[in-house]
C-alpha cells in the first residue's frame, strides 16, 4: 500500500500542497519532514517541495539515485533523485495545488500536512473516510 498524502503550505483556506505518493503516514512523514526542516530551514523546505509541479513518488532524505532505481525501481524516466528531499515527477499530470477539500473528497489521499511558515509547527489531518475532521499540531524542529 502506497499511503499518499499532501504536504503544504499552512495558509487558511487557501492552504495548498502538493502530492505524495509513498509514506504518507504520520509515523513515516513527520520524522521526515521534522529532519529535512531542521536542515534546510521552513521556507527552503516549503520551495523545495511545492515547486515540484508533478508531485513525489517519495519523500525520503536519504534517498540517492542508487536506492531509486536498484532497491525501489522508481520509473526514473518519470522523474529523479532530489538530493535531501526524495523523489519528485517530472512528468505526468500536475499535481501541486491540493487543498484539504481535495484531499478529504480524492480516493486515495489519505493524509494532509501543511507547514506554518511563522512557527514550524505541522498541522496535520487524517483524510481518510471516516477520520474525525480535527487536526493535529505537532513542532517537530525548532528555531534555536
Amino acid at each position: 500500500m502506497s499511503d499518499p498524502c499532501i504536504v503544504g503550505r499552512l495558509g487558511g483556506e487557501k492552504a495548498i500542497g502538493v502530492y505524495v505518493h509513498v509514506d504518507g503516514t504520520p509515523e513515516a512523514i513527520l520524522d521526515r519532514l521534522g529532519r529535512i526542516m531542521a536542515r534546510d530551514g521552513i521556507e527552503t523546505t516549503l520551495t523545495t517541495l511545492t515547486s515540484r509541479s508533478y508531485g513525489w513518488a517519495y519523500l525520503w532524505p536519504e534517498l540517492d539515485d542508487g536506492d531509486a532505481e536498484t532497491n525501489l525501481g522508481l520509473p526514473l524516466h518519470k522523474g529523479r533523485v532530489i538530493p535531501g528531499y526524495g523523489f519528485s515527477y517530472t512528468i505526468g499530470p500536475r499535481m501541486n495545488h491540493y487543498t484539504l477539500d481535495d484531499a478529504r473528497s480524492h480516493p486515495l489521499i489519505g493524509w494532509a500536512y501543511f507547514l506554518d511558515p511563522a512557527g514550524g509547527d505541522i498541522h496535520w489531518y487524517d483524510t481518510r473516510p471516516g477520520a474525525p475532521t480535527a487536526g493535529h499540531v505537532v513542532t517537530v524542529w525548532s528555531r534555536s
